[in-house]
């Protein structure tokens, strides 16, 4: 076990490293230089000599830090590599080994402000969580590995196949890291005990919760109730409260001291009533508050939770303004795929019409998301899971191809290029419209039958706009989105847009599938970028009529990409000082524009 807890340490340690260098946290990029092999300043230095260059930093509180390094092209000119980080306290000639995150964090926060200082000593509690975590969702993986090449039953042999099939794939998803967030693997507020019972690793069942809320404190965008919700007797309560209450699901890990204390913090604790039978059972799905239906499986529901994922800043509850909003977005977007010939037949969408809130709360409501038709005859993978490992040890894009596309994994690749272009440069260029479809919210559906791939998105409540594009140019689709509430969807500059596309679908959704390809021996690197860009020129060339020369300035000419700076604004920094809007939407000019590779 101790071996496996190092393991785990050194992994996230060097992640966070990674990291560290990606963000330029504390300057660390752009003040530290490189030492190569041999160097005389790395003479004497302990395990210096091992033939591998140095990053040194110089400038920081605590001293001297030695960190090995290699050059980098993907995301960074440098990363970290195995091998010890050494520090050097300052006003001392002794040297000694940072040998896991909480020594280097603490290293890098001295000096700092006790309020920053504190951003470090959580972060580093986050990073200890990622490792206790991931040990244990490393076992949940090899049992569920077992049980499939065992041909054992999982639990959810009575569900469709359709949805069979999304929920292994979901839970193949669970095991891959985040492509860039270090910490991912940690879902900040769950013991382990809570990740067993409520986490997709495990896919566990369990049943809802039920509060019932008077009606004058309930808020939804339909008047009627979904067919899903129980009747009052069915969760142990009177009938007569009908008239005067509605039921709200409440997520079993919220519903103990927790769900009190948000009671009694906004005076709610006297006006609801707690339902003392749990029912409606569900199963998670890889965003974990997303839970499918068993009784109604193309219908799921996001409920609020009060962990953190991909951030101590990035809380997973539910705004009110997010149902609405997202409802809007996904309006808008329903009414482009059935017009636009760029669209049809390319883009399906969930229906996310319904949601309610109560007394305006985020911790209590739900947002119901309904999958289309096509879903169901078909076989959907999350994007944030090409790259899993399957049970027989080939990756979810290569059992994918064997299946859909006769093994051809170029021709998968140029099918998921061209559809993804086709759906995101038409949106941007045509319409003023970015969408934070990250890897999570982008779906492919395959089938039926061979070769056929269609993009299915989710979650939308978040993209940016060019208001002034899409009211000047589409005033009737404009219409849609006019009364969105959160103000930050407008975008101030053209640039927000580019950032967007940039750093979702470029570097979440198509550069690690192209790096993890590359690896995995489908083409050497260079020419599988090459292919990318191949795919971007056609759909701009299919878009004649629009002005693409901001897109060819930031995608094609620039020598760096834009990236995400989600460490930085999500939990090392405060909003004040990193003057972050939005902690997802912060970015530095740092990547190395691997477009320009491509031949």
């Amino acid at each position: 076990m101790s071996s496996f807890m190092d393991e785990a340490s050194d992994y996230i340690l060097a992640r966070v490293l990674d990291t560290l260098l990606r963000e330029d946290v504390q300057q660390m990029a752009r003040r530290g230089r490189r030492l190569a092999a041999g160097s005389a300043e790395l003479e004497g230095l302990e395990a210096a000599d091992d033939g591998g260059d140095w990053w040194l930093l110089e400038h920081l509180a605590a001293g001297r830090l030695w960190i090995p390094v290699q050059a980098s092209r993907f995301m960074q000119p440098w990363r970290y590599r195995a091998g010890p980080v050494i520090a050097q306290p300052a006003g001392t000639g002794e040297c000694r080994r940072l040998a896991d995150c909480d020594a280097l964090l603490a290293w890098l926060s001295s000096g700092l402000a006790a309020t920053e200082r504190a951003h470090y000593e959580d972060f580093a509690a986050e990073c200890r969580a990622a490792v206790e975590q991931g040990r244990c969702c490393k076992q949940a993986q090899q049992a569920y590995f077992e049980q499939c090449l065992e041909g054992r039953s999982t639990g959810l042999h009575e569900l469709p196949g359709w949805t069979r099939r999304f929920l292994h794939y979901d839970r193949l998803a669970s095991y891959l890291d985040h492509p860039y967030y270090p910490t991912a693997r940690a879902k900040a507020g769950f013991s382990v005990a809570d990740l067993e019972r409520y986490a997709p690793e495990f896919q566990p069942r369990f049943a809802l919760r039920w509060l019932a809320v008077p009606r004058s404190l309930y808020t939804a965008n339909q008047p009627d109730e979904p067919d899903w919700k129980p009747g009052f007797a069915r969760v142990g309560l009177s009938a007569s409260l009908a008239p005067d209450y509605r039921l709200v699901p409440v997520h079993p890990f919220l519903w103990g001291e927790t769900l009190t204390r948000l009671l009694h913090e906004t005076g709610l604790e006297q006006q609801v009533i707690r339902a003392p039978q749990a029912c409606v059972e569900v199963v998670p799905t890889l965003s974990v508050r997303s839970l499918v239906l068993l009784e109604r499986p193309d219908t799921h529901i996001k409920l609020p939770l009060t962990i953190r994922t991909l951030g101590s800043r990035n809380i997973r509850t539910v705004k009110p303004s997010t149902i609405d909003d997202g409802q809007r977005v996904q309006t808008l977007l329903g009414a482009l795929a059935r017009q636009d010939e760029r669209l049809r037949g390319r883009l399906l969408l969930t229906d996310e019409s319904r949601g309610a809130h109560v007394d305006g709360q985020s911790f209590l409501g739900y947002i119901q998301r309904r999958y289309p038709q096509e879903a169901r005859e078909g076989t959907l993978v999350s994007v944030a899971g090409l790259l899993a490992v399957t049970p027989t040890g080939e990756r979810v894009f290569e059992e994918l191809s064997a299946r859909f596309y006769q093994g051809d994994t170029l021709a998968f690749l140029r099918h998921y290029l061209e559809l993804t272009f086709a759906v995101h440069v038409t949106l941007w260029l045509r319409y003023g419209i970015a969408l934070e479809s990250n890897q999570q919210n982008s779906m492919l559906l395959f089938g039926p039958g061979a070769g056929r791939m269609r993009l299915l998105l989710k979650d939308n409540d978040a993209p940016r706009i060019d208001r002034q594009q899409l009211a000047a140019r589409w005033p009737e689709l404009y219409r849609h989105v006019e009364g969105l509430q959160d103000l930050r969807i407008w975008s101030q500059d053209a640039l927000a847009l580019g950032q967007m596309f940039t750093t979702i679908c470029l570097q979440l959704n198509l550069a690690p599938l192209i790096e993890g390809m590359a690896e995995r021996g489908h083409g050497e690197r260079g020419a599988l970028y090459g292919l990318l860009r191949q795919a971007l020129e056609a759909s701009l060339a299919a878009l004649p009529g629009e002005d693409a020369s901001g897109l060819r300035a930031l995608l094609l000419e620039d020598e760096h990409l834009y990236a995400k700076y989600l460490l930085t604004a999500g939990t090392l920094q405060s909003k004040a000082r990193s003057g972050a809007a939005d902690i997802n939407k912060f970015y530095g000019k740092s990547a190395p524009n691997f477009l320009r590779e491509a031949p």
